[in-house]
């Protein structure tokens, strides 16, 4: 009998030191991938540090590694965070990431957008590759940093698209994505203020040789203007861009309209469309005083997927208000009857930049991960907004009731409350790995010592013991 009690003991030891992190098909079905646990944790940071902010997120397609693209506000550089296996990354105070210096070529990493594929093109060996598109504010152009795994310089670093005059910018609010093809398309704002005064929404591909260049560069790209308004009251039309492929191939490209304060999307036609490029469409999905910013776009991803945008509405009568639109083809609310628009959570003003975005899990639901700013004197919260059915619950507890249902939709929790002296969330992306799990990556503001740090909120299948009997 001791026997068998000490085999007991060391069996449930080992089953106490696994990792939390255990393949999909251990969870059981009873307990969808939203009723798993969240953990908070500092990825980087140094005293008097600035990085965390213009985040972005991806997860390796293999491995589930998330991937983290952000800037230093203090150095004017742009980094990259990892996960590796735990107790072997680099990172300050938390050697479960290794963080990356990117480019540190004069000011640069605002607005980065990260994107992750695993390329298999035989006779080439598989390798990784990693794309960040962000802006060069020295140079008030849009770059892109590309990473190979199989490569011997892992890095390369392209200018992509450069201002003609001292007044214009290319290359803010950037939103990447890789095609079918493996090459990254990035779409961006370009404005300028003076002289031919213009608010623009454009789109680089890259092309590898035969591009058309942009603005007199090297063929490795070709630009193109999608939407664009000659006005110097309208230098912020086509800002907050966010791009996606649905399953098809095709490409939607969600934007702010600055004339009708609205959300727009264009899509590609080849003629005939609305846009000043006719070759694209434009589409006013939620018109109001002041919807679109911050939006983050998901296209259908199957069949029976839908178009899916979150977004900020601005103007809202009790304060500002996280929204959201869904394809239904007509007979919507919106202002465009292909969709439905409602609200989600009352989120307040924040004094600068609002976090705001989503993605959709693998049941098939949208995770919002959103700043809540919304009471007055206190710290701002870091939140996410799911459908009360991912959690296996017939209704929800924040937003408003959709058209069709009886209760409401959105289930709205707080993942990061903050404290007396830290902020969370001005800056948000959130991803969901192949196994289902989300991962969150945000910024945290530190008023007492005037300090930013990236953060981390992601969920953990949790491990159950057998029930074990003398």
């Amino acid at each position: 009998m001791c026997t068998r009690r000490i085999f007991y003991f060391f069996f449930v030891l080992i089953l106490l030191t696994v990792s939390t992190k255990v393949d999909a098909a251990s969870t059981s079905a009873a307990n969808p991938p939203a009723k798993e646990p969240w953990t908070t944790q500092l990825v980087d940071w140094y005293p008097g540090s600035g990085v965390g902010t213009d985040v972005s997120i991806a997860h390796h397609p293999t491995s589930g590694m998330a991937y983290i693209s952000y800037y230093d506000s203090i150095n004017g550089d742009l980094w990259m965070a990892h996960e590796v296996t735990p107790g072997t990354g680099n990172c300050h105070n938390n050697n479960d990431w290794n963080c990356h210096l990117v480019d540190s070529s004069g000011d640069v990493g605002r607005f980065s957008s990260i994107d992750v594929i695993y390329v298999y093109n035989p006779p080439v060996l598989f390798y990784t590759m990693v794309g960040i598109s962000y802006y060069d504010a020295t140079n008030r152009q849009l770059k892109y940093a590309r990473y190979k795994s199989n490569a011997v310089e892992p890095w390369t670093i392209y200018s992509v698209d450069a201002p003609g005059f001292s007044t214009e910018s290319r290359g803010s609010y950037t939103s990447l994505k890789f095609n079918s093809n493996h090459q990254p398309v990035i779409g961006y704002h370009a404005l300028n203020t003076a002289g031919y005064p213009y608010g623009s929404v454009k789109l680089a591909t890259f092309k590898g040789s035969g591009g058309s260049g942009c603005n007199g560069g090297s063929p490795t790209w070709s630009c193109e203007t999608i939407d664009s308004i000659t006005d110097a009251g309208n230098t912020d039309h086509g800002s907050f861009v966010s791009i996606d492929f649905a399953y098809d191939g095709s490409l939607s490209v969600a934007f702010f309209n600055s004339s009708l304060k609205s959300l727009d999307m264009a899509q590609y036609y080849g003629f005939g469309g609305s846009c000043s490029n006719n070759e694209w469409n434009c589409l006013t999905i939620d018109d109001g005083i002041n919807r679109g910013k911050y939006v983050s776009l998901h296209a259908p991803n199957s069949p029976t997927d839908k178009i899916q945008l979150a977004y900020y509405d601005s103007y809202y009568m009790f304060g500002s208000d996280l929204r959201y639109a869904v394809y239904v083809g007509s007979g919507g609310n919106c202002t465009s009857t292909a969709f439905d628009c409602y609200s989600v959570d009352h989120v307040g003003t924040p004094a600068g930049n609002y976090g705001l975005s989503m993605d959709v899990d693998s049941q098939g639901y949208p995770i919002i991960a959103y700043m809540d700013a919304s009471v007055e004197l206190a710290p701002t919260q870091l939140k996410i907004a799911r459908p009360a059915f991912a959690y296996g619950e017939d209704w929800g507890n924040c937003g408003d009731v959709p058209p069709g249902y009886l209760f409401q939709y959105w289930t709205c929790k707080t993942l990061d409350s903050g404290s007396g002296y830290t902020d969370e969330a001005s800056f948000v992306a959130v991803s969901v790995s192949p196994a289902g799990l989300a991962t969150v990556a945000y910024s945290e503001y530190n008023h007492h010592d005037d300090e930013t740090y990236l953060k981390v909120a992601q969920q953990h299948f949790m491990n159950y013991l057998p029930l074990i009997k003398k």
